[in-house]
């Protein structure tokens, strides 16, 4: 801040301040071995990551040292045990059809920007159709929250190039920005 003396006498503050937005939390759900780069990428970020799994022998401290937290929990009690706001993202990983369909379901009920589902968007189709089928509506503003398959296209083929883009997916839809080239951004 700085002291600005006017030529007539009166006296102006101006105040230089930054706004710090308390870090993203990422929920991975899934503590497979295509998890552990999810989890390391988001921790350089400074992401709060918290994995969940129901296997006790895959959700370790030893396996996912960078992540602030790890919970064994079954997929109906995970949401009372955590918190969430409007910079809390999921990622749906387990590779287990039901644990993932039990969370979507759940997920459903908060106002979260950001819930990623791992796998072909025809297993994504077919978990919104067992929900509808249960009599549950999902609305267009729940759908467009919802990015199966997760990513941005970057072309990846392995664990770390998948978790690189469903990190630049969640950067993106959390800071609402174009996923473009810096190099052609003058042309939009």
């Amino acid at each position: 801040n700085s002291l600005i003396k006017g030529g007539d006498g009166d006296e102006r503050m101006s105040y230089f301040y930054e706004v710090l937005e308390p870090p993203l939390a990422l929920f991975i759900v899934g503590a497979g071995n295509d998890a552990i780069p999810l989890c390391n990428f988001a921790d350089v970020l400074g992401y709060k990551v918290t994995v969940i799994d129901g296997r006790a022998n895959y959700a370790t401290r030893e396996r996912f040292s960078s992540a602030s937290s790890v919970m064994i929990s079954r997929a109906e009690e995970i949401f009372s045990k955590i918190n969430t706001d409007s910079r809390t993202a999921f990622v749906l990983m387990t590779h287990n059809y039901n644990y993932d369909l039990a969370v979507l379901r759940s997920l459903l009920k908060f106002d979260i920007p950001y819930v990623g589902c791992l796998g072909p968007l025809k297993r994504l189709e077919r978990m919104k159709a067992e929900i509808a089928g249960q009599g549950i509506t999902i609305t267009n503003e729940q759908k467009d929250r919802i990015y199966g398959p997760a990513g941005i296209d970057l072309g990846s083929d392995n664990a770390e190039e998948i978790a690189l883009s469903i990190i630049s997916e969640i950067q993106r839809v959390i800071k609402k920005s174009s996923a473009i080239s810096l190099r052609d951004k003058h042309c939009v």
